[in-house]
């Protein structure tokens, strides 16, 4: 991959991975990155939500408050970790009743998330969809259990308040970046599965997404497929039957988590008669978003736009 090096005066310091001038952001000082993390993190309070209710949250494990992280703020993404006491943000499709809903899951290794670049960004384009949306803090780093069980509340919470929050509870679905991808086919295809002890009501709803979108998804083959030459399959993590929800997938082949993963989860969908959507792009890398960065999936979204509205109508 070619990377491109320019130095610019008043600007960040250098431009990285072919980004756009108008992604870069001015974060030579410590006044223009705290004010940078003021503007990105800006959002309603009255929209975030708390996912379990106060001392009831299961499989934690520290008290430690959430913080930023600021390497990514030259590309106007502001990313947190240290999430023990998850929460979503609801944004709402204005002026749409009864509409579809998607909990984001950002990624991040499952050490940190993307608020804006694999968050925001993502409410803001459902949400010119008609489609409402709820961005998800789910727990982090190294929680992958906690994290599935918060993805599995925040669908049951919305489907609970579904009037509340002027949603269709039978049209909840989930979208995933990279290793939020990982947790998205988690909860698609673990559904049935409750890693957490009932607490309320709430918990008798189903925890299963209704549909799915898979961003560049992380860590569902075996890592040594490839060396081993290994026949090509999903890990048994990730169970996958006619009941799976449907699933819209995209990966580049010059992606570093192996393209087999989107193509062997695609099959088994596939195998199992759920209508999905597969798109493999040439190359584009990994941790692109929505942003457009003249690469082949640049048009990702415009196809998972129409294969939502197909979807959701």
């Amino acid at each position: 991959m070619k990377i491109k090096m320019a130095m610019m005066v008043g600007m960040t310091a250098i431009s990285l991975f072919g980004y756009p001038q108008r992604y870069l952001a001015q974060t030579n000082t410590v006044e223009q990155r705290s004010a940078l993390i003021k503007e990105l993190w800006e959002h309603d309070p009255a929209a975030e939500h708390a996912v379990w209710p106060e001392g009831k949250i299961p499989l934690k494990k520290s008290d430690k408050p959430m913080r930023n992280l600021e390497h990514e703020l030259w590309q106007r993404n502001l990313v947190v970790t240290d999430i023990n006491v998850p929460t979503f943000t609801f944004f709402p499709a204005k002026g749409v009743e009864n509409a579809p809903v998607v909990v984001i899951l950002p990624g991040g290794g499952y050490f940190q998330l993307g608020w804006n670049k694999e968050g925001t960004e993502i409410a803001d384009w459902l949400n010119a969809n008609g489609v409402s949306a709820a961005v998800l803090l789910y727990r982090a780093p190294s929680q992958r259990d906690a994290a599935l069980c918060d993805t599995q509340r925040t669908i049951r919470i919305l489907r609970a308040r579904a009037a509340e929050f002027h949603i269709n509870p039978a049209k909840i679905g989930v979208i995933g970046f990279s290793a939020g991808a990982n947790l998205a086919v988690r909860c698609a295809t673990n559904w049935r599965t409750s890693l957490y002890e009932r607490i309320d009501a709430t918990d008798d709803l189903s925890a299963r997404p209704d549909f799915q979108i898979i961003v560049y998804p992380w860590d569902l083959c075996p890592r040594n497929l490839r060396k081993d030459h290994l026949p090509l399959g999903l890990k048994p993590d990730y169970p996958v039957d006619r009941q799976t929800p449907p699933a819209f997938i995209i990966q580049t082949q010059d992606d570093f988590c192996m393209i087999e993963t989107s193509i062997a989860y695609y099959l088994a969908l596939r195998d199992h008669n759920v209508p999905s959507e597969l798109h493999v792009y040439p190359f584009g890398g990994h941790g692109y978003g929505l942003r457009k960065l003249g690469t082949p999936p640049d048009d990702w979204s415009d196809l998972a736009a129409k294969w939502l509205k197909a979807f959701c109508r």
